[in-house]
């Protein structure tokens, strides 16, 4: 077994601020082969990898931001368990989505195209194992987009070796890679035990759960939340602004326009008017103004790739 190898860092600090999206971009796609970063200009954003055999493990750290990945096609597949210690991410997979807040793991399949929303002031640790060591029980079943919550043992568990291994690497340089084996079974035990355990006792839905749910309805709006959930206009609103400091209409309309620039990026034969549609838009006119007031670049610029990138 070699040795582990030496931790890489980047960091958009140390470049001059009109080159930082160039280089951010640059660092992501080779991180994350298929990846594209869509950040501001000025981005500070920071990023170390250490490769524990054929385990990768990262701590990406970043302001807003938008990040979209192609299928990977290759011959090896991957699980990438993010687990969140600071800020929140939506990962947008297909017509759905997957919110995680600090302590969640949330978990991609790079078979699979998929966009991650990356909230203010983000900070998370990132386990790639292959598939072919999580065992044919796991590699036989759909964990793509699957959440599981801080509340779980296992996830705190496999939370408490990551955090460890990550803030005393430099105790570690003598360790081999087996220590990748190490981390692929504790991932492994994390996944096989969630398909163990007694379904979670169904809480009440959130009206930003909910929202996330059905963005694709274009009826969405807070009286249609309201009657859903039971709950009063008052108290529809109080809860968006108490839990992401936004209105109901801002909050979908921004959640909408965040997905169809994700779909828009992958590229795969949708028209824009279909992607309108699919978001929750009834109207591509209004869908195309609302589009460029919030991203700078008219859909079909932001498809070619010559729009603006996310604003902050």
């Amino acid at each position: 077994m070699g040795p582990l190898s030496a931790v890489e860092r980047f960091s958009t600090r140390l470049v001059p601020p009109p080159r930082r999206q160039r280089f951010w971009r640059e660092v992501v796609a080779e991180a994350f082969p298929g990846m594209t970063a869509h950040a501001p200009e000025g981005i500070k954003a920071e990023l170390a990898r250490w490769s524990l055999g054929v385990v990768g493990l990262a701590r990406a750290r970043s302001e807003r931001a938008q990040v979209s990945r192609v299928a990977n096609e290759g011959e090896g597949r991957h699980l990438l368990l993010h687990l969140l210690h600071r800020g929140s991410m939506t990962m947008l997979h297909g017509d759905r989505s997957s919110t995680a807040r600090i302590g969640d793991i949330v978990i991609a399949d790079d078979r699979h195209p998929y966009a991650i929303d990356i909230s203010q002031y983000n900070d998370c640790l990132i386990l790639q194992v292959p598939v072919a060591m999580m065992g044919d029980d796991i590699a036989g079943r759909d964990w793509h987009g699957c959440l599981m919550p801080s509340t779980n043992p296992n996830v705190l568990f496999l939370a408490h070796v990551l955090h460890g291994l990550w803030s005393q690497r430099d105790q570690f340089a003598d360790l081999d890679d087996d220590a990748g084996v190490l981390l692929a079974d504790a991932a492994r035990m994390l996944c096989r035990r969630s398909t163990l355990d007694r379904p979670a006792i169904q809480l009440p839905r959130s009206p930003v759960d909910y929202a996330l749910e059905h963005l694709g309805n274009p009826d969405l709006g807070t009286a249609l939340i309201c009657q859903a959930l039971d709950l009063s206009p008052r108290a529809v609103q109080k809860s968006f602004v108490r839990h992401v400091g936004l209105t109901p209409t801002a909050f979908i309309t921004a959640r909408r326009l965040e997905r169809a620039a994700s779909l828009l990026a992958c590229d795969d034969g949708r028209t824009i008017t279909d992607v309108a549609f699919e978001v929750g838009f009834n109207d591509s006119a209004f869908f195309t103004r609302c589009f460029r007031r919030r991203f700078g670049a008219a859909p079909s610029q932001w498809r070619s790739g010559t729009g603006s990138s996310l604003a902050s």
